[in-house]
């Protein structure tokens, strides 16, 4: 045999010996990345707080009284911060109930020794309640810390820009409310959390859904566009869901295709007749519905409002307020192209992915830092 063919031989026997092993680094690599696009915030994670605090929650409203994002985020936080070990009380200005999901819900007064004792002995206040002096009245005689979530655009800005006499932490609910709103304090961004998981179940039905959606009927939230949508598409049905807060825009007599839905504490009941989720907002400093409606399989489209592009992150359409013909195009576009509705679909799934990871991220942030 030539010395040609002995070097090709020892190449081909080592090639065979060394192939498994490609394949098991190949593998255990994709196993891998497969496992953190996968990554769920599952509780059988949740490890345990070696040092247990005393956590209260002072806020204007908490469910069952409202159902609206910032409430709901106020819960899964809590109810993750309970499984880490931590006693949670709750405080708010009218309770509609005295417990909820076994949360001890107590009224917010400023002359009841039990609230004043209570809110000043916590190790720490998570605080979401109106921006107002009154709001402050028992816990600017605290010393320790209070962590202030922010949900909305052009809040606390008298507490942002200035020292105070008890530690402050802010918790952003997105980048947008953290660089619009800039502060002295230590701070950090955690998204509203959002059960994605629950949603997946509707995928196999809102794939050929041709229903078109808007989800809280005020102006701030785009009703008047949402009309003019409608009557631009007679043939097009649509479904107006009345929200739990801000004044409702309803129209009388309505629109001959649109249906109103009353308010939902559980919006899949919806979601799973919808075929597209029009957010046509003003302001928005994050999209719950939006996560939510990616989650289901149902393509969005939305204004430039910074909070929904930067939920979105670029997986939907994304329309200029006021251009109604826009957004009437961009409906006709997924109705009749089912190629690009798949597509619409699968970048919201990959968004959602993103999404989920930095839920899990933001909340084990702030339970370190209660934690501390």
């Amino acid at each position: 045999m030539s010395r040609d063919l002995l070097v090709l031989a020892a190449l081909a026997t080592i090639c065979i010996i060394l192939s498994p092993l490609y394949k098991g680094i190949t593998n255990l690599r994709n196993n891998r990345l497969d496992e953190i696009t996968t990554m769920q915030p599952v509780n059988s994670s949740i490890i345990k707080s070696k040092d247990p605090k005393t956590i209260v929650l002072l806020a204007d409203t908490f469910l069952p009284g409202s159902y609206a994002g910032s409430e709901i985020s106020a819960y899964e936080t809590l109810k993750y911060l309970r499984s880490r070990g931590h006693n949670i009380l709750i405080f708010i200005q009218k309770p509609k109930a005295e417990e909820y999901d076994g949360f001890k819900i107590y009224k917010y007064n400023t002359d009841d020794d039990f609230c004043r004792t209570n809110l000043l002995a916590a190790d720490c206040v998570l605080f979401q309640m109106k921006d107002s002096a009154v709001s402050f009245k028992i816990i600017q005689d605290r010393k320790k810390p209070i962590f202030i979530m922010i949900h909305m655009g052009n809040s606390y800005q008298w507490v942002l820009s200035q020292k105070m006499s008890f530690p402050v932490f802010i918790v952003y609910n997105s980048r947008m409310t953290q660089d619009s709103l800039p502060t002295i304090h230590d701070n950090m961004v955690m998204l509203p959390y959002v059960d994605t998981q629950q949603f997946y179940t509707l995928r196999d039905l809102t794939v050929r859904n041709n229903t078109v959606c808007l989800v809280n009927c005020n102006k701030n939230k785009g009703s008047q566009q949402f009309y003019e949508i409608a009557e631009k598409m007679p043939h097009v049905q649509f479904i107006a869901v009345k929200g739990g807060y801000g004044e409702q825009d309803i129209k009388t007599p309505k629109p001959e295709n649109v249906t109103y839905v009353e308010n939902q504490t559980d919006i899949k009941k919806v979601f799973k007749d919808v075929g597209i989720l029009l957010m046509p907002s003003k302001n928005e400093t994050w999209g719950r519905t939006a996560v939510e409606a990616m989650a289901s399989g149902i393509p969005v489209i939305h204004s430039e409002s910074a909070g929904l592009t930067e939920s979105i992150g670029g997986a939907g359409i994304l329309c200029q307020r006021n251009d109604i013909d826009a957004w009437c195009k961009g409906i006709q576009r997924i109705l009749e192209n089912p190629s690009f509705r798949d597509k619409l679909r699968n970048n919201g799934y990959r968004r959602v992915k993103e999404i989920e990871i930095e839920q899990i991220r933001g909340r084990r942030e702030l339970a370190y830092k209660i934690e501390v």
